[in-house]
């Protein structure tokens, strides 16, 4: 299923269909989070420990002093939830830390880059006693991450994937079967058809 899904992400955005990418990418945390954590039962509390494990905490800046927002497992959560559940990408306060909140959340996109380098941006701006946090995603930035961290983990953690379900490729099952002749299908069911019909009114004359 991941391996799947990343190609259909990778896919979407070469075709510029960003928020169908997005809205994949950020289910990746919840399958990882899954069998990463088998035994919890709260998905919220998965998603969170997987992403912050394997990537929230190199989204920090170890150096930062001011506390700058950044894409933690909450941040991200809170985006999940919002965009899968609501339909839009509004990020909410009361579902992060109280010392981290995002006061203007904003989303770019943008058309492939030829060495596919993009990135977000991070500001607090003080009014007087007011303070104003920012954040800027890149979509394609977030989609390449998740897309690559998930693929990763994955390959190095196959044991840990048993999901009780199968996809099924019918092109791929059905590769090795002539193909149908459709002209040939329709031109039997018609002349089915007009026998039945000939074969019903002739017995109507008698």
């Amino acid at each position: 299923m991941i391996i799947r899904l990343v190609q259909d992400i990778r896919k979407a955005l070469e075709n510029e269909l960003y928020f169908v990418a997005l809205s994949s990418a950020l289910t990746l945390p919840d399958i990882c989070g899954k069998a990463a954590y088998p035994t919890e039962r709260s998905s919220r509390k998965r998603y969170i420990l997987w992403y912050d494990e394997e990537i929230g905490k190199y989204e920090k800046n170890p150096e930062d002093k001011d506390d700058m927002p950044y894409l933690s497992g909450e941040v991200i959560y809170s985006l999940r939830c919002s965009l899968l559940h609501e339909g839009n990408p509004s990020m909410k306060n009361d579902s992060l830390r109280t010392n981290q909140p995002i006061d203007h959340f904003s989303l770019v996109i943008e058309k492939a880059k030829p060495f596919e380098i993009y990135s977000d941006a991070s500001t607090i701006t003080q009014f007087g006693n007011e303070q104003k946090r920012e954040y800027r995603m890149n979509v394609r930035r977030i989609c390449m991450i998740l897309c690559n961290v998930a693929e990763t983990y994955y390959k190095e953690n196959r044991d840990k994937f048993h999901f009780n379900y199968e996809i099924i490729d019918w092109d791929e099952v059905t590769s090795h079967l002539p193909p149908i002749d459709m002209e040939k299908v329709f031109a039997e069911l018609a002349k089915s058809d007009s026998e039945f019909y000939q074969g019903r009114k002739m017995g109507e004359n008698e």
